[in-house]
């Protein structure tokens, strides 16, 4: 199983998170990094903090905004560990589809099914 990471602006992941679970229950290696009240460099050692436990489990850290200080963090992480795998701008769909998939295949099998099905569920209801 993959372990997920969630690293957002104020409460932002635990938000999403708790969201999600809602839909698919409880879910267990499920980390929740907030930037709130952390200069960048506080916020890349918390990140490496929890990338250093449970170092058996493949990785994917989920940013909610690229760009931001969550990103350039963890940009600076991904210089050090290159085969780590990130992916910005996470929505609903990808961190639900994540918790279904996640013991099905590798981290980096399953990054691009998740970017994929995040921007296929980008979409514009209209009344025709």
């Amino acid at each position: 199983m993959i372990r997920g990471i969630i690293v957002g602006h104020g409460d932002f992941a635990r938000t999403m998170v708790e969201t999600a679970e809602k839909i698919v229950g409880k879910q267990p290696l499920i980390d929740i990094i907030s930037n709130q009240g952390l200069s960048c460099e506080a916020l890349n050692q918390k990140i490496k903090a929890v990338l250093d436990t449970n170092e058996k489990y493949e990785n994917i850290i989920f940013i909610d905004l690229p760009g931001g200080s969550c990103s350039i963090s963890c940009f600076r992480i991904l210089k050090d560990i290159p085969d780590l795998h990130i992916i910005c701008g996470i929505n609903l769909v990808i961190l639900i589809e994540f918790f279904m998939l996640r013991d099905k295949y590798l981290a980096r099998e399953l990054v691009p099914i998740l970017i994929e099905k995040g921007r296929k569920n980008i979409i514009q209801l209209q009344v025709k």
